[in-house]
């Protein structure tokens, strides 16, 4: 079986020192880094997605159509996911580790430098975490002086990571968001990923996906039950926040949800909890909405 030990072995000392930095860097960010990084899953992320889509104005909706081809919001919301596959350092981005008894976001403290960077230097106008990314991404996706392919990943990113943030244990710096408290769900130990295969179960996963899936609703049955929440809660509605606001929400509905290793998901669990995810998804889907109208809300150039 191939390794990194038998491979330094067949290596000079200049390129075995090469292989121990490499070594290093993936032990580093698996500790940093959850192991499930897709806030929701694509259920979830298509969900956010389609309640933005109901709330752009005609402007932002046109640029959109621009920008997007024949892809739509819901199309492209798990595209931030597939694109970690050869661009590892935007795992970062979806995240932010606040710790568990902090009263508010401090981005020296829980949004990390880009590496090699130094505070407050040239490189350092944005760094890495999903406060900063959603802020960077609303900012490329407005500028028209970027080119249209640029400012569709700009887009891309920014309906994935709103949704991010809105998952509570994204916010929460307690065993890399939950991924390192096992649990039981509904009576079984073994979880399963949107493409069926199995994962011993996780409280990140249980709310990325096990929750979600216990309300049995397609995606339009969902989106109609997440508009009513929405046109009951105006005055919640009304009140869009900020990216780092987003993040102490999600940090303290991230602290109520804490189960300790071997708890259980049962149904008195997800009684408790639903209401929170259904509101979270909402108020996703209207704050992307107004991020992506704030952005595009203007004819095409």
């Amino acid at each position: 079986m191939f390794s990194l030990h038998s491979m330094r072995a067949t290596l000079d000392p200049k390129a075995r020192r090469s292989v121990r930095l490499v070594a290093a860097w993936f032990a580093a960010l698996a500790l940093v880094a959850p192991a499930t990084l897709n806030a929701w899953n694509a259920q979830g992320h298509r969900l956010v997605a389609l309640v933005a889509t109901n709330h752009l104005t005609p402007a932002a909706r046109q640029q959109v159509q621009i920008l997007l081809g024949d892809e739509t919001l819901a199309d492209v919301a798990v595209w931030a996911d597939r694109y970690l596959l050869g661009n590892n350092q935007t795992s970062f981005w979806h995240y932010v580790n606040i710790p568990p008894d902090a009263a508010s976001y401090d981005r020296d403290r829980d949004c990390p430098r880009q590496p090699g960077v130094a505070a407050g230097g040239r490189g350092d106008t944005w760094r890495d975490c999903v406060v900063d990314r959603i802020r960077y991404n609303q900012e490329r996706l407005a500028d028209t002086s970027l080119d249209r392919a640029d400012r569709a990943i700009a887009l891309k990113f920014l309906v994935h990571l709103v949704g991010d943030v809105h998952q509570p244990l994204h916010a929460l710096g307690v065993e890399r968001g939950g991924n390192g408290i096992r649990v039981s769900v509904f009576g079984s130990p073994d979880c399963r990923y949107d493409d069926g295969t199995s994962y011993p179960c996780n409280l990140h996963g249980v709310w990325d996906t096990e929750l979600i899936g216990r309300r049995g609703l397609g995606d339009q049955q969902y989106v109609a039950e997440l508009e009513r929440l929405i046109t009951q809660r105006q005055a919640r509605r009304a009140a869009v926040g900020s990216p780092d606001a987003w993040a102490m929400e999600s940090h303290a509905l991230g602290t109520r949800a804490l189960l300790p290793a071997q708890g259980v998901v049962d149904e008195a669990y997800y009684a408790a909890h639903i209401a929170t995810i259904d509101e979270r998804l909402a108020l996703g889907g209207w704050r992307l909405a107004s991020l992506v109208n704030q952005a595009l809300d203007r004819p095409a150039p």
